[in-house]
């Protein structure tokens, strides 16, 4: 089920739920199904002894998370003169997150332990969710109209839309001296949806370099993780983005033989701030985090 929760006030529809402190509400059923056929070919070409070409093709499927699939409905302030309000919430009537895959790349590896590689990607997103506003004629109810009157409210909730993604990775990784080696890898995309809105979450540059040292006892590594703005999403039909953030990660880890080994691993060593801002330039919020530090112990037998 999901709940459709009305403007607070003390008149109580017919059959509403009225011991809520948050106010009355009502409750609304909805039920869906779902078959998705999701195929998937991975071939691979030897074109050389060190050269390698891969062909994937696939047909994904995502499920909405539930803050999405909420069906609850916050209502704002309505202009009791123009009849007309705005509010925000969820849609229990989305559908699962359908995508047509398709990736190409070739992988030289031109030394022992070493790759360089490249590689095309494209999504078909038939079913994207995406955050929008829409119009719907809701009868509102307060102590001003106790019998109720339509209002056109503009609603910010996600919705199922088609949307496209394609871009090129690539990808360097090599010892340089002893048990020393580095790495790096760098992807571009770039994506369009059916609205003309940009794609939630969709970075248009991302890299990652590193360095490490491996022997038979130590393993330690070093990364570095950058992605450029994207777009964050809608919030009371304002459009609100995501600067360009970096996070610092390390781990160390110690194999003492074949059953036993200890990882300690450190992420946002940095402590890098992730700074919003709506679409003009104003600043929306910066957040701030610690460090995070994670110690596994495994062991086999």
């Amino acid at each position: 089920f999901h709940a459709v929760q009305g403007p607070r006030t003390d008149i109580a529809q017919p059959g509403d739920i009225t011991t809520s402190a948050f106010g009355n509400f009502a409750l609304v059923t909805t039920e869906h199904s779902y078959t998705d056929l999701l195929p998937s070919l991975n071939l691979k070409f030897d074109l050389s002894k060190d050269l390698v070409t891969r062909v994937a093709l696939s047909r994904t499927m995502t499920r909405a998370d539930y803050s999405q699939l909420a069906g609850s409905v916050s209502l704002g302030a309505v202009d009791d003169t123009n009849l007309i309000g705005t509010g925000s919430g969820g849609n229990p009537d989305l559908k699962p997150v359908t995508s047509n895959n398709a990736d190409v790349s070739v992988e030289w590896y031109f030394a022992p332990r070493s790759l360089l590689s490249a590689s095309l990607f494209y999504m078909d997103v038939t079913s994207y969710i995406g955050l929008s506003p829409v119009h719907r004629t809701l009868n509102y109810i307060d102590n001003q109209h106790p019998a109720g009157v339509p209002v056109d409210f503009t609603l910010t909730i996600p919705n199922n839309i088609s949307a496209k993604v394609h871009g090129i990775e690539l990808s360097w990784e090599q010892p340089l001296f002893g048990n020393f080696g580095a790495l790096a890898n760098y992807a571009w995309a770039n994506s369009s949806t059916e609205d003309h809105t940009p794609m939630v979450g969709t970075s248009k540059n991302t890299y990652n370099i590193g360095a490490y040292f491996e022997n038979d006892l130590l393993n330690a590594r070093v990364t570095y993780n950058h992605r450029s703005a994207f777009y964050s999403g809608l919030d009371r039909a304002t459009a609100y983005y995501q600067a360009a953030s970096g996070d610092l990660t390390a781990s160390l880890g110690l194999t003492f033989n074949k059953a036993f080994s200890i990882t300690l691993d450190g992420r946002n060593l940095n402590k890098g701030k992730l700074k919003y801002y709506e679409s003009g330039g104003q600043p929306r919020a910066i957040y701030q985090n610690g460090a995070q530090y994670y110690l596994t112990a495994h062991y086999s037998y």
